[in-house]
């Protein structure tokens, strides 16, 4: 009986140290599976630290290029000297893209980078290829730009953010480009339109080497003024014959003297001892039966709202909250919400960036004051003194206009199948459905 008893307890003392060593070495794999499992964690949450990292680097170049683009499109500096002035070469691209300041993306001591680069090359992923009629490069699929990629209006932006160990890096694309601001793509046709009587040309200069009309207006035409004179094209000439400076020149008379600013290149057409000839069109009761907005959606694709809204978005409807109430220095979509007065020194628009200027009230032009682009006004017009527009300028008030200076108008057509058409502050938008990341 005692021997009996004394190997049972042998037996236990075994079984208790198994079952000791069991346990030792099951808490000796959950704590190697659990650290495993720690160091998994830590570097998927490094990993994801590090993306996002990335991801909001390249976020941060996107907006830039963005904002970039909405202030004048892809052609604002000289590429050779970095200063400001377009030359006619897309500003940034994938050889010498815009590199971001870490400074500028971060907080702490992060050192992230960043870039974006633009391409506005033929058949690019943002490429039109929707109206075959347009082939500018004759490869047939309707592109936009053309071979030499001119047109600044229109691009695929890529943009490219790293982490600050530079592990993870993350690729933006999308489309940028311009919504059409007049009815069908095109601006006005004439230099000149009124939906009453046109009394402010009585001194005027008018030329015109695109098109064959200078006036048109849905009430009378007061030609009066002794200086009063349109111009056109020589009759049995294109407007291929000439260069862009020949056709937008303001030199009506030769010999102009300024290599700059070539011409004649020119017929008088209208005077005030001729009388209106075939390019003023009068009395026109299309124009006179409009309502005020009939007449505005005659020409524009917006309506006034949305228009004032595109102004307004880019800070450009005066006066503004930063107190801004002269549109001196300004490009793009201007509006004026009231009576507006330039006078000389002020110029609104330049040749290669023009205005789209709505004055809610009266203008007045003073001598030496130069609108580029189109003028819109919903009351009278007045001239002091001698002006220029190069442009069109269109009148929407019911009663005519008047004054005693002398304008001079020539006609520069905006829009149009122009391959390279000027980039208009306010036009700019992200193309929907454009945006790819990876």
């Amino acid at each position: 009986m005692k021997t009996i008893t004394h190997r049972f307890k042998s037996q236990q003392g075994a079984a208790s140290l198994l079952t000791a060593l069991v346990l030792l070495i099951s808490i000796t794999l959950v704590i190697l599976l659990t650290s495993k499992e720690v160091l998994v964690e830590t570097k998927v949450t490094a990993d994801n630290y590090r993306t996002s990292q990335a991801t909001a680097a390249a976020s941060a170049a996107m907006n830039q290029a963005e904002a970039y683009f909405m202030t004048g499109g892809l052609d604002q500096i000289d590429n050779d000297t970095g200063a400001a002035g377009a030359d006619g070469l897309v500003d940034y691209t994938s050889a010498s893209p815009f590199s971001l300041d870490p400074d500028d993306l971060t907080a702490g001591t992060q050192t992230t980078s960043a870039q974006f680069y633009f391409d506005n090359s033929d058949d690019n992923a943002c490429d039109c290829q929707a109206d075959a009629s347009k082939t500018i490069d004759s490869d047939g699929d309707g592109d936009c730009f053309g071979t030499l990629g001119k047109n600044m209006t229109r691009a695929l932006v890529t943009a490219k953010g790293w982490s600050d160990d530079g592990t993870a890096v993350r690729t933006v694309t999308q489309c940028m480009g311009t919504f059409d601001i007049f009815d069908n793509g095109d601006g006005p046709k004439q230099p000149f339109v009124s939906k009453a009587s046109v009394g402010v040309f009585g001194n005027a200069t008018i030329i015109n080497r695109y098109t064959n009309s200078s006036i048109w207006t849905g009430g009378p035409n007061d030609i009066s003024g002794a200086a009063f004179a349109t111009y056109l094209r020589p009759s049995n000439t294109e407007t291929s014959d000439y260069t862009k400076a020949e056709l937008n020149s303001d030199c009506e008379v030769g010999p102009c003297g300024d290599p700059e600013n070539p011409g004649p290149n020119t017929q008088m057409v209208s005077n005030n001892a001729a009388g209106a000839g075939i390019d003023i069109i009068t009395d026109d009761a299309t124009l006179s039966s409009k309502t005020a907005d009939q007449f505005f959606d005659m020409f524009f694709a917006l309506t006034r709202t949305q228009l004032m809204k595109a102004a307004e978005n880019v800070n450009q409807k005066l006066p503004n909250a930063a107190g801004v109430t002269n549109p001196n220095g300004m490009t793009g979509i201007i509006w004026m919400d009231g009576n507006l007065t330039l006078n000389a020194g002020d110029t609104v628009g330049t040749p290669t960036n023009p205005s789209i200027l709505v004055v809610d009230g009266d203008l007045t032009l003073n001598g030496g004051a130069a609108v580029y682009g189109v003028i819109y006004i919903t009351g009278g017009i007045h001239i002091a003194g001698g002006a220029l527009v190069k442009g069109s300028v269109i009148g929407e008030s019911n009663s005519s206009s008047g004054g005693g200076g002398t304008l001079k108008l020539v006609y520069v057509p905006i829009g149009g199948d122009d391959q390279a058409p000027p980039f208009i502050v306010g036009t700019g938008m992200i193309v929907p459905g454009s945006w790819k990341d990876w």
